[in-house]
């Protein structure tokens, strides 16, 4: 299987396990990567972004600092929404390189929770 097999069937509300097995939330988007994509700025004010639209005072996706959100782009990432709190807008990001394996429903990473990169609030 190559790596990138099990990144092209993730979808959106399936389950996602950190490396050590605990349950960290579920895929809320996606973006396949691009390996020309060097654009910091964003989409276009009004555009839909991972069913947000961008400056409708919603973050552009990736909500993360621009050099990350750069490299974000060009690997592909999931957003997984942290089930583990109680407030519904802490975010995850992993990488597709981070994606280890897929079991059914649920996404596998290859790292903890704790280093995967925390979406700006």
């Amino acid at each position: 299987m190559s790596s990138t097999q099990p990144f092209a069937q993730i979808q959106v509300g399936m389950d996602v396990e950190d490396a050590a097995g605990a349950h960290v939330g579920k895929v809320v988007d996606l973006r396949f990567g691009d390996p020309y994509a060097d654009d910091v700025g964003g989409p276009e004010p009004g555009v839909p972004v991972g069913g947000y639209a961008a400056g409708a005072g919603a973050p552009s996706e990736p909500n993360v600092p621009a050099p990350l959100a750069s490299r974000l782009r060009r690997i592909g990432y999931i957003k997984i929404d942290d089930r583990r709190h109680f407030r519904r807008d802490r975010h995850f990001y992993a990488t597709a390189e981070e994606i280890a394996s897929l079991d059914g429903e649920t996404v596998h990473l290859s790292k903890d929770s704790s280093e995967l990169i925390v979406a700006l609030s």
